[in-house]
């Protein structure tokens, strides 16, 4: 196995994570509820507030909450020093255009693929949409040992890859199961170098629904899986 992330953080755009207390309790968290207009789409303005927030993060392992946040990820990767490969597991790919001077969780892929740093992505969804640039490749959950990262990898999780029974999330999803996604996981993990890693697509916010435990669960093998600390912790 490479090396593993220094930390996790839990960025609080809102209160969600309340109904993870056991995740909530393993990581540092930094409360982003104060600024306004975040979800699902935000200003370049506003972007500049939330990242004198979470400029410092690297080497980290990051909870974003629900897919709402996802365009986040876009500014975790201008923390990275070094050149990388940008791999995302999302049910959607979230390239598009959008109103200038904005970003969305729909959009946010095509500003990633602008970053100087951003020298390859990879987006591993079921979704098949026409996209012309060639930075960006698509592959099925089923071909992901043909994605061949040439830099330090970059990993971005929309829990909206999975399948309903597995976890219901926000958004529409795909057919993935749990399994499957901690196989590919742990493929690139074993293989390559891990600069930093996001993790969106939590439940609905529905007092007293089974899903929270159960992405909380997730959570947590997701947290085991790349950090240093849950190992030693676990060990």
């Amino acid at each position: 196995m490479k090396s593993l992330l220094s930390s996790s953080y839990i960025l609080m755009f809102d209160t969600y994570y309340s109904f993870q207390p056991r995740l909530k309790s393993s990581c540092k968290i930094i409360d982003i509820s104060s600024i306004s207009s975040t979800r699902y789409m935000c200003s370049e303005d506003t972007m500049k507030v939330v990242f004198e927030k979470i400029k410092n993060i690297k080497n980290s392992l990051c909870f974003l909450g629900s897919g709402d946040f996802h365009h986040f990820t876009l500014l975790l990767l201008k923390n990275i020093p070094q050149k990388i490969s940008l791999i995302v597991f999302d049910k959607h790919v979230d390239y598009s255009n959008f109103f200038k001077g904005f970003v969305s969780c729909g959009s946010w892929l095509k500003d990633a693929c602008n970053l100087g740093n951003v020298e390859e992505v990879f987006v591993i969804s079921e979704e098949k949409k026409a996209i012309e640039n060639q930075k960006l490749k698509i592959f099925s959950p089923s071909e992901y040992r043909k994605i061949q990262p040439h830099f330090d990898v970059y990993i971005s999780i929309d829990k909206d890859i999975l399948n309903c029974s597995t976890l219901k999330t926000t958004w529409d999803q795909g057919s993935c199961d749990a399994a499957t996604l901690f196989e590919i996981l742990s493929y690139f993990i074993s293989k390559y170098n891990i600069a930093g890693a996001d993790v969106c697509g939590e439940p609905p916010v529905t007092f007293f629904s089974p899903e929270h435990k159960k992405s909380e669960n997730i959570n947590l093998r997701l947290l085991s899986l790349f950090t240093a600390g849950s190992q030693l912790l676990a060990g």
